[in-house]
């Protein structure tokens, strides 16, 4: 889906959780950086980008954060996911920053959640150019749960194609605990997974990057 330029202007972001908004900070943006927020790549509310950009971009290297929450809550306006990354990777580096919201449980499974990326991720992809940002030099960066998603995308690269995106350069993944998500399940865990997998054996396995490893995917950090 085409991001509507017209959905630049900030509107004090806030996150979702259980279908409603929570406050968060809004994320500093310094001299010499541009913000476009809540750009559109679903119908849904949660499915929105922002993008943090230097004056001037061009071919630029695109880094696109998934942020963590359980996958039950957070926000990609949140200043703690974008604070550090902005100043560093777009202000020193010349990064074109692409911050990702999604839906959260219990409004959609983590299949869904994966999708939602996959959308994202392509979105990112076709509209990159006209940001500054060179398509074929985008890293995939997740923290927590935001990890686990993109840890499966990139060892399932047949997912990420049915939701239209083409390869990418490289993913990171930050302090995920649930690659392993079968294994996760079967031992002692915490209730939270609980929340985010279900009882289905087969669903543990669907969602595992473990389990969905497959030759062709981008390298994994």
């Amino acid at each position: 889906m085409a991001l509507a330029a017209t959905a630049c202007q900030a509107q004090n972001p806030m996150p979702w959780r259980g279908g409603r908004q929570i406050p968060v900070g809004s994320p500093v943006v310094p001299a010499g950086v541009q913000r476009m927020a809540d750009l559109p790549y679903g119908p849904d509310p949660a499915q929105r980008l922002d993008v943090y950009r230097p004056e001037g971009a061009r071919h630029a290297p695109v880094l696109v954060m998934v942020h963590g929450g359980a996958w039950m809550f957070g926000s990609k306006s949140a200043a703690p996911v974008v604070d550090e990354k902005i100043d560093h990777w777009v202000r020193e580096r010349g990064f074109v920053l692409v911050s990702v919201g999604y839906r959260l449980v219990p409004q959609v499974t983590v299949a869904e959640q994966a999708q939602d990326i996959t959308h994202a991720l392509a979105a990112v992809q076709a509209q990159a150019p006209g940001w500054g940002g060179d398509p074929s030099r985008v890293v995939l960066m997740g923290h927590s749960a935001g990890a686990h998603l993109v840890a499966l995308l990139s060892a399932s690269p047949a997912l990420a194609r049915e939701g239209g995106a083409r390869p990418w350069a490289a993913t990171v993944a930050l302090d995920s605990a649930a690659l392993d998500t079968e294994a996760l399940m079967q031992r002692r865990h915490m209730p939270m997974y609980d929340r985010a997998f279900g009882s289905d054996p087969a669903q543990w396995r669907a969602v595992s990057p473990m389990a969905r490893l497959a030759p062709g995917g981008p390298p994994l950090l």
